[in-house]
């Protein structure tokens, strides 16, 4: 039998989840990666909203519960931003995937993760004896949001939209739209918005054909804004769901999700068609293709496992073939853990060479830029460098340097493509390193100082984004002992990744771009508090007399509010907004002097 390698663009994902508190750690997340990579898949659907807790540094979740992820994980780990760099490194895209959806807590008997229940306990479903406990997958007992609450569905736009500006991922997937059972709707907000609209309170018979359609239809208006959120923040992440296939998921959950993707509420959906029997795959298969307009918006979910049965490769590989047999541009693989024993199968048949994203240009993900401090063509140091090799970094040993006399090290790169990257540094976590390494970044217009604390940083450390121009050998970085704190400075590799997030999330100016690095005239400080309900301060600074426009926007750049539009003196000013009759999710503020713009957003949680 010949096998389609498939040379043409098809997206080839994995969800990456795990069990519990069973959070990965940063090397099984970088070992993952390079497998994944190495087996010719292009595409990681990474968990970031689960049990209860979102598991990124969400500002959104810490201003309504005081935390600003899973506190059990290790002080200062961001998962999500774990995922991101590795995945880029290996020149993965990275899908943020909101797995629990409306499930906003979690209670397995030994664990229970009510936070945001305990700030909001009037935003969650109610089942029809008032009771708002829903159990599912195996005895868990969860709290869904109300799908119909205004505030609730804020809540998990807001979530998406922070990450949308906050990190440089690909695609956003938000799942568990749906309910939870057909025993839910009977909240109070729900009732008295089906008696507005029917003229009577809602049936008491849950399996009622019109009751189930109307709770489905709820459904529509809210993945509209969802996508219409996300795209304005960032019109090339991907909107994604990965829904309960027809008819099951419609008769039991009322999830009617063929409007989403037929009305362009969606990029891709992926149904979960998880079948270790061929028959039954196929046949579901060509139902759910039945309901969608256009069949390339559909990458079939498959699974490794379903039912406690797993799958032969024999019926993976067909699985797959018949998907690219049928058109179809893509699939994603449940899940990351049971997936490795296939991979060598997979790549000797169906995944034998690489595959782009469809739609993606080819400089979409660069490959990494990856220095080492042992790189003779591209490191000038000076004297006074010795070599670490106890603790390795990350590719074998690394560089110390004492603090007598100046030492110094200088990295240099080849640039392809002038445009915005990442900026890595891989630390080492030595117990005897600074806590104040000054790297000092060449960009194009100037520099900038950074200081690492080494002592407590263990991997990839982000230092900022930078754009850098064309050009081969430039200088990036220069590391020294340089006023350190009586300690020793270690040098290991430096890394660029290229970013495509907006560029009205990066941190740079017109003036950096254009190369023409004049002295700044005006700053917008952050607003404060930051998230906030109903007031708060925003503050910029002039350095001489000049016609300033202060104005706050709403997501897709409409101006909601113009609050100055004036010739203002040099100094600093402060400006309190009141967002009075506002909803709450993120909003941006924006200076503009003459032809220069500063922006900045802030969130709004009511």
């Amino acid at each position: 039998m010949r096998f389609a390698a498939s040379a043409e663009p098809e997206a080839r994902g994995v969800w990456f989840a795990w069990a519990g508190a069973n959070v990965p750690t940063r090397a099984q997340i970088a070992s993952t990666m390079d497998l994944l990579a190495r087996s010719n898949l292009n595409v990681v659907y990474v968990d970031v909203w689960r049990f209860g807790y979102p598991y990124y540094r969400s500002a959104v979740f810490q201003q309504m519960t005081g935390l600003s992820s899973d506190p059990r994980l290790e002080s200062g780990r961001d998962i999500l931003a774990e995922m991101i760099t590795e995945g880029h490194r290996n020149g993965l895209e990275i899908y943020a995937w909101f797995e629990a959806g409306f499930a906003a807590t979690y209670s397995d008997g030994s664990v229970s993760n009510l936070d945001v229940y305990n700030a909001h306990p009037d935003w969650f479903a109610r089942q029809q004896n008032g009771s708002q406990n829903f159990t599912a997958d195996g005895g868990i007992t969860y709290r869904w949001l109300t799908h119909t609450l205004p505030e609730a569905q804020q809540f998990l736009i807001a979530l998406c939209t922070e990450v949308a500006c906050n990190y440089d991922v690909d695609g956003i997937e938000l799942d568990r739209v749906r309910y939870p059972e057909l025993d839910c709707g009977y909240d109070d907000y729900t009732k008295a918005l089906y008696r507005a609209e029917k003229g009577s309170d809602p049936p008491i018979n849950i399996y009622d054909p019109g009751w189930k359609q109307w709770r489905g239809e709820q459904l529509v208006p809210f993945m509209a804004q969802l996508y219409d959120s996300i795209k304005a923040v960032n019109p090339h992440v991907i909107v994604s769901n990965a829904p309960l296939p027809y008819t099951w998921g419609y008769e039991n959950f009322c999830q009617d999700w063929a409007p989403w993707i037929n009305r362009g509420h969606l990029d891709i959906v992926s149904p979960q068609l998880y079948y270790t029997y061929l028959p039954s795959f196929l046949f579901d298969l060509d139902r759910q293709l039945a309901k969608v307009d256009d069949d390339a918006k559909i990458h079939p979910g498959i699974a490794i496992v379903a039912n406690d049965q797993t799958i032969t490769p024999g019926n993976l590989i067909t699985e797959i073939e018949t998907i690219r047999q049928r058109g179809l541009q893509g699939h994603v693989i449940w899940y990351h853990n049971t997936l490795p024993p296939f991979l060598d199968t997979l790549k000797a048949t169906v995944y034998q060479e690489t595959a782009a994203v469809p739609g993606r240009p080819a400089t979409w993900r660069l490959p990494a830029i990856i220095v080492n401090e042992t790189d003779a063509d591209y490191i000038v140091k000076s004297e006074g460098w010795k070599v670490q090799s106890t603790i390795p970094g990350y590719s074998g040993a690394n560089f110390y340097a004492d603090t007598a006399g100046y030492k110094w090290l200088d990295y240099y790169a080849d640039i392809a493509y002038a445009g915005w990257y990442e900026l890595y540094i891989f630390s080492i976590n030595q117990i005897y390193a600074t806590t104040r390494a000054p790297y000092v970044v060449y960009q194009q217009g100037g520099s900038d100082t950074v200081y690492v604390n080494q002592h407590a940083r263990y991997a990839w450390h982000k230092l900022g984004d930078y754009y850098f121009p064309e050009g081969t050998r430039q200088k990036l970085v220069q590391l020294s002992n340089y006023q350190i704190d009586g300690r020793y400075v270690f040098a290991d590799a430096i890394m660029l990744l290229n970013t495509n997030r907006p560029e009205k999330f990066l941190l740079s100016t017109k003036q950096k771009r254009a190369g023409t690095h004049s002295p700044q005239t005006f700053a917008l400080r952050s607003n404060f508090p930051n998230p906030f309900n109903s007031r708060t301060c925003l503050s910029f600074e002039l350095s001489r007399e000049q016609y300033v426009e202060l104005s706050v926007l709403n997501l897709r750049g409409q101006v909601i509010k113009s609050l100055v539009r004036q010739v203002m003196p040099s100094g600093q000013h402060r400006v309190l907004f009141n967002a009075d009759g506002l909803a709450s999710g993120i909003y941006l503020y924006r200076l503009q002097v003459g032809e220069n713009i500063l922006m900045r957003k802030m969130v709004l949680l009511r």
